[in-house]
C-alpha cells in the first residue's frame, strides 16, 4: 500500500486492485423504494430496509436500489432527485432539516450494513445531471462540519451550470472544477457508505465522455453502473451502450419494457414472437437490466394486467432482472415471484435457445445445467403448446416449479410436449431440487472522514465524536485511521486518542492514544460484546496554545447483524 496526500483534504491509497466487471451477472434485483414511500419518525425507510434485509435474502434477492442518499433542496421532503449538497447524507442541519426523507447517515450506514450482513449488493441512486436550491443566482453554499453556512465543500456558482432541466441546475461538465469535485464526492460518498453500485438518474442528460471518466476514477472503477437512458429505440440504446459508454454501464431495458407492457394490455392478442428480439438482452444480455416496473412508470402508465406474464419472461429469460417493491409486497405478486426468483437463481443460466414461438406461445430453453425449458401462454382463453427438441437428453423426469403443470418425461431424442395453460407459464428442470437459497452474508467497511469543511469535524482538542457503527454480538471490529499532513506539524508530546464506547454512555471498551508520529496511521481492533451500537471518539490531548485540526479518515471494517428482531 502506498500512501500520498493531495492538497489539502484529498488522501489517495493506490492498491493492486482486481476490477469487478461493469457487466450485469446472476442475480435479482429489487427495487427497494417507490416514489413518495413513507418514512415516519418510528422507522424512516433505511430502517425499513434494515428491517427487511433478511427475508430480502431468504426470498433470493441479491442486491437492492435504493434511493438518492443526498439531501434534497426540499429537505425532508425530498425523494432526493433535486439534490443540493454533495456531502450531506442526512448529517447537516439544512434545508429545514437533519435527516433526509430517508434517514439520517447513521440510519442509512446501519442499513447498508445490515444489507451486506444478508449478503446484499446495494446500488445507490446517482444524480448527476442537475443540482437545486442555490439562492436564484446559480450560487449553492453549504454548512460545513461546525455549522458554519458558507464554509461546506464543494460550493458552486453560476460557473458549474450551463442551463436547467426539469429538477434544477444543468451541471456543466465542462468546467474543470466541477468535474474534478464531483468525482471526488462520489468517491468520499462510496467509501462513506460501502455501497457496490450505482443507478445513473436521467442518463440521456449526461455527457457520456464525462461519464466515462468519472465512472474510472478512484472507488468508481469498482463499481456496478446501470443507467437511465429512457429510449425505447434499441438500436439508440444499443449504440449508447456500446459505442458511446463502451460497454463500462449496464442500461434499463426500455425498448423490452414497452414490448412487455403491449403485451400484458392485448389481453391475449400480442404477438409473442415481437418478444424474441425486443430488447437490449436479445443483443447485450450482459448489459441489460430487464424491469416490469419502477417508480417512474408506477406514477404515470403502470402496468396493471397480465403482470404475471412479464415477470415470467424476466425472470427465465437472458438479462439481470429487476422487480418492482410495490409489486412484491403491495400489489399481490409476492406469492408468483418468489418462486420465479428461486427458478431464476436455481436455472435461468447460460445462453437462450428458442425452441418453438408463434402468436400465442414462446417456448426457450437455457443452456446451462441443470438445464431449464420456459413456456409462456398468453392466449386468455385456452392452453396452448407443442413438441420441442430439448437438451435434458433421453427419459428425463422433468418437473414444473412453478406448479402450473404437470410433470414431463422426454423421449429417446430428448423431445418433449410442452402445454402451457391459458394466460400462464410453464419452467421445466430436471426433477428432485428442492426449494432453498444459498444464504452468504458479508461484513462492510464504511469511511469516517473528518475536515472542517466536511459533516464530521476533524480531531481537536475537545473530545468529540466521529460517528456509530452498528455491529453484531462475537464479531470483530478492525479500523484504521489516516491522519492529514497537518499531523506532521504537532508536537511530538502531543497525544492523540481514538475511543470506542457503547451506546447507554457506558465506559470505553476500547482506547489507544498514539503519541510517536513516525507515520501518519492508527489503528486497532476489538471483539464486540453485544449487539449494538459502538461510538467513535477523538481527541487531540496537547499543551499547544493554538492546537491544529487534524484531517482523518477512518475506516471500519464491522459485521453487522443479520436482523433488528
Amino acid at each position: 500500500m502506498q500512501i500520498s496526500f493531495i492538497g489539502t483534504y484529498c488522501l489517495t491509497i493506490t492498491l493492486s486492485l482486481l476490477l469487478v466487471i461493469s457487466e450485469a451477472s446472476a442475480g435479482v434485483l429489487l427495487q427497494g423504494f417507490y416514489w413518495d414511500a413513507p418514512s415516519p419518525g418510528n422507522e424512516t425507510w433505511w430502517d425499513k430496509l434494515a428491517h427487511e434485509s433478511k427475508s430480502l435474502s431468504e426470498s433470493g434477492f441479491t442486491a437492492v436500489w435504493i434511493p438518492p442518499v443526498l439531501k434534497g433542496a426540499s429537505g425532508g421532503y425530498s425523494n432526493g432527485y433535486d439534490p443540493f449538497d454533495d456531502y450531506d447524507l442526512g448529517s447537516k442541519d439544512q434545508r429545514s432539516n437533519f435527516g433526509t426523507r430517508w434517514g439520517t447517515r447513521e440510519q442509512l450506514m446501519r442499513s447498508v450494513g445490515m444489507m451486506r450482513a444478508n449478503g446484499l449488493d446495494v446500488y445507490f441512486d446517482n444524480v448527476l445531471g442537475h443540482r437545486s436550491g442555490d439562492d436564484g443566482q446559480g450560487n449553492f453554499l453549504y454548512k460545513d462540519a461546525f455549522g458554519n453556512l458558507g464554509k461546506g465543500r464543494f460550493p458552486k456558482s453560476h460557473f458549474d451550470f450551463n442551463g436547467y432541466n426539469s429538477f434544477g441546475r444543468q451541471v456543466n461538465y465542462a468546467n474543470p472544477y466541477t468535474k474534478d469535485h464531483l468525482i471526488k464526492a462520489c468517491d468520499w460518498l462510496i467509501n462513506a457508505l460501502g455501497v457496490q453500485g450505482m443507478r445513473i438518474d436521467m442518463a440521456t442528460n449526461v455527457n457520456p465522455t464525462f461519464l466515462q471518466a468519472y465512472l474510472s476514477q478512484g472507488a468508481m472503477q469498482t463499481q456496478f453502473a446501470v443507467s437511465e437512458y429512457w429510449s425505447e429505440n434499441l438500436n439508440e440504446l444499443e449504440y449508447y451502450v456500446t459505442n458511446q459508454m463502451q460497454g463500462r454501464v449496464s442500461a434499463f431495458d426500455f425498448p423490452l419494457w414497452g414490448r412487455l407492457k403491449d403485451m400484458t394490455n392485448a389481453g391475449g392478442f400480442y404477438d409473442m414472437r415481437t418478444l424474441i428480439s425486443a430488447g437490449l438482452n436479445s443483443r447485450q444480455p450482459s448489459h441489460a437490466v430487464t424491469f416490469v416496473e419502477n417508480h417512474d412508470t408506477d406514477r404515470g402508465f403502470p402496468t396493471t394486467n397480465n403482470k404475471h406474464l412479464a415477470y415470467a419472461f424476466i425472470l427465465t429469460s437472458e438479462g439481470y432482472p429487476s422487480v418492482f417493491w410495490k409489486d412484491y409486497f403491495q400489489y399481490g405478486l409476492k406469492p408468483i415471484l418468489d418462486p420465479l426468483i428461486w427458478i431464476h437463481e436455481k436455472f435461468a443460466h447460460g445462453p437462450l435457445l428458442w425452441r418453438h414461438a408463434d402468436e400465442d406461445v414462446l417456448i426457450y430453453e437455457r443452456a446451462s445445467q441443470p438445464g431449464l425449458i420456459v413456456g409462456l401462454n398468453d392466449n386468455q382463453n385456452e392452453a396452448k403448446g407443442t413438441w420441442v427438441q430439448t437438451d435434458f437428453g433421453s427419459f428425463t423426469t422433468l418437473h414444473d416449479y412453478t406448479g402450473n403443470g404437470p410433470d414431463l418425461r422426454t423421449e429417446a431424442d430428448g423431445r418433449v410436449e410442452i402445454k402451457v395453460p391459458k394466460n400462464s407459464y410453464v419452467a421445466y428442470s430436471v426433477k428432485g431440487f428442492h426449494w432453498g437459497h444459498d444464504l452468504k452474508s458479508y461484513s462492510v467497511t464504511q469511511q469516517f472522514a473528518g475536515a472542517k469543511d466536511l459533516d464530521i469535524r476533524p480531531v481537536t482538542q475537545n473530545l468529540q465524536s466521529v460517528g456509530r457503527i452498528y455491529a453484531a454480538k462475537g464479531t470483530e471490529v478492525k479500523w484504521q485511521m489516516f491522519l492529514g499532513p497537518e499531523v506532521l506539524k504537532i508536537s511530538s508530546t502531543d497525544v492523540i486518542k481514538v475511543i470506542v464506547a457503547q451506546d447507554l454512555s457506558m465506559p470505553p471498551i476500547f482506547m489507544q492514544t498514539k503519541s510517536s508520529f513516525n507515520n501518519n496511521t492508527m489503528e486497532g481492533h476489538f471483539q464486540v460484546p453485544l449487539t449494538g451500537w459502538y461510538e467513535f471518539k477523538t481527541q487531540l490531548v496537547t499543551e499547544t496554545e493554538n492546537p491544529i485540526a487534524l484531517d482523518f479518515w477512518l475506516n471500519v471494517n464491522y459485521q453487522a447483524p443479520k436482523s433488528l428482531r
